[in-house]
Order: C-alpha cells, then structure tokens, then sequence
C-alpha cells in the first residue's frame, strides 16, 4: 500500500497525521475524496482498448463458429459439430466479457442502481444449461457414428479448422498483450488456446482419415471434444450460480482480505465483512470497521477509508467498497453478521 496514515502524538499531546503521497491518488489535502484525473482517464483508456479488443475477439470468433458449422454441415464431421459447440461456449464467454466492460462505462439509474450487470449473468446461465444438453446430444450421436462410421469429407475437416486455427492466431495476438492487466483478456486468452488445440487435433484426425480411409477416427475425436463442451458448461454455471447467491468470488480469499483490512493503520477491528460479485468483474465489499480510540478526526477516518479502498482494488480487483467506521465497538462475535431466520 502506497499511501499510509500514520498516528502518533506531538509533545503537547496532540493528535496529529503524518501522510505519504506518493501513492497514484492525489490527495491535495482531500483526505482521498478525490481521485487524480489522469489516473482516471488512465483507467477508462484501458477500459476502452480492452472493451475494443474483446469486441474484435467475439465477432471473429463468431466468424470461426459460423465456419466450422459450416464445415461439419459439408464434411458430415461429428468432430467438426461438437467443435462448433466448444466454439460457441467461447463466443459465449468472450460476449460476457465484452458486456461486462461495456457496464463499466455506463452509469447507474435510479431505477437500476447498479445498473444491467446480472442480465448478462442470466444469459449465460441460460446458455450453458443449453450447452449441457447440447453436449449431451452430441455424445449420444457420436456413439451412434463411432458404432456405424459414414465416411466423410477429409479435405473439408482439415481445411475448414486450418482457417479457424489462422484466425485464431490472429485473436490471440491482438489480446495477447493486455491479458497480464486483464482478467477478461486473461480467461479470453486461455479459451482461444483451447480452441487452437482442439482445430489443431481434428486437422490430424483429417490427416489421419484422408491416408487411411479409418472414419471412426472422426466420432473418437467429438467424444473427446464433447466433454470438454460440457465441463466447460459446468464452470459457467457454477460461477453464475455463484454470482446469483452472491457468493464470495471464486479467486479471491475472504480470510485474506480480512487480514488485509486489519493490517491498515488505525483498524482494530472489522466485522459484518460481505464480498460479492453483481458480474465476472464487478465486485463488491462492505465491512464495519473498529478504529482505534487513538482514532478522532474525521479526516483520520477518511484516510483510513481510503486505505482499505486501495488495498481492495489494488489486490483483489474489487471495485466497489463501501465502509462504515465505528468508534465503539458493537457486537463483534459473528464476521458476517448474518441476520437470523424468522
């Protein structure tokens, strides 16, 4: 943490403040209530490029999605139809992505004050409870191929997933450089890897086919594809079921951001601690916070807001945080401080 409050006590007794500025806030005496405008346009620059990378990168994918179904539909590959459907799972994810970055710029209302974030978490619950029964076809289908093998058009399975795995090259290249500082283009990244390897291995099954004429090499290859199509079903609905319960976000450890808060200077304690999550990359946390009895201006108390405010962001990717400061201690005995059932 850049920016520190200190606490300590002049010759006469008087409380006074010693404050570090060399944190990327600009305090100008503020106390943290105002943040520095060129960080801020910093923030909505990269907000702005990677809302532009992740667009690029769900609009070729679905380029690639519309060219490998309309491989499968030529070539009669199940291959090819259960990589149409792991395409699909990664449009969907990279739409969301998008979505979510779009959220960040708009403004909430009085009627929705946190605005849209949750219809795109219904969406893709929605989406990976259809890909689930999609997968579940496609495997049933590619027993029944794999047990009566038709032939198929080799040409069509190595060329029509060579363009995909180009463009794909091409995707991965443009968000590439951004993943470091980006969680969206992260997980983007990793999808279009895994999308690689699978055009990368029905290429070799069409090699395979095309020398030595062994079609069930094509259903071998969509029943290793499918359940990949369905785990990764699975990982999106356990993350928006999660997200719907507002369930503390999967990568971020609770004790660890409570140890985090009670390492600020000036905190005693902390206690009715919530995290939560309204989408993949907006995320919450309220807390009550115990300031020590050393602790009486007001501006020591926004310091220490501003503190915890930093550390959250800066650590966790947490971006809302709303903290409530008391200067006697109430009841303490639950961290969470959940109401009782009627």
């Amino acid at each position: 943490m850049d920016n520190i409050c200190y606490y300590d006590d002049n010759e006469d007794g008087v409380h006074k403040e010693i404050h570090n500025h060399s944190g990327s806030r600009n305090h100008n005496h503020d106390y943290g209530l105002n943040h520095d405008h060129s960080h801020s346009l910093h923030l909505f620059t990269e907000t702005f490029q990677t809302e532009k990378k992740l667009k690029l990168a769900f609009l070729l994918t679905l380029l690639i999605l519309a060219i490998e179904f309309t491989g499968a539909v030529l070539s009669k590959s199940m291959a090819l139809y259960s990589e149409s459907g792991h395409v699909l799972v990664d449009a969907t994810s990279l739409f969301l992505a998008w979505f979510a970055q779009i959220q960040v710029r708009k403004s909430p209302s009085e009627k929705n004050t946190y605005g849209y974030h949750r219809i795109g978490i219904l969406a893709a619950l929605l989406n990976s409870l259809l890909l689930l029964m999609l997968s579940v076809i496609l495997i049933y289908e590619s027993y029944l191929r794999l047990m009566h093998p038709e032939k198929i058009n080799s040409n069509i399975m190595i060329i029509f997933p060579l363009i995909s795995l180009i463009i794909n090259g091409f995707i991965g290249f443009k968000i590439h450089g951004g993943m470091h500082h980006n969680l969206n283009l992260k997980s983007s990244f990793f999808h279009i890897l895994g999308d690689s390897l699978v055009s990368l291995s029905i290429i070799a099954g069409g090699i395979i086919i095309y020398l030595t004429g062994y079609y069930y090499i094509d259903p071998i290859i969509s029943l290793m594809i499918s359940p990949l199509l369905a785990l990764g079903a699975f990982s999106v609905i356990n993350e928006t079921i999660n997200i719907l319960l507002e369930g503390v976000p999967k990568e971020i450890d609770f004790t660890q951001v409570k140890e985090e808060i009670l390492k600020t200077p000036g905190v005693k304690n902390v206690h009715d601690l919530h995290i939560w999550s309204m989408s993949k990359s907006f995320k919450l946390m309220s807390a009550h916070v115990l300031v020590e009895p050393t602790v009486v201006k007001s501006s020591d108390i926004c310091c220490i807001i501003n503190n915890i405010q930093d550390v959250m962001e800066e650590k966790f990717n947490i971006n809302h945080t709303v903290i409530q400061p008391e200067l006697s201690a109430c009841d303490t005995t639950n961290v969470f401080c959940i109401h009782k059932n009627l």
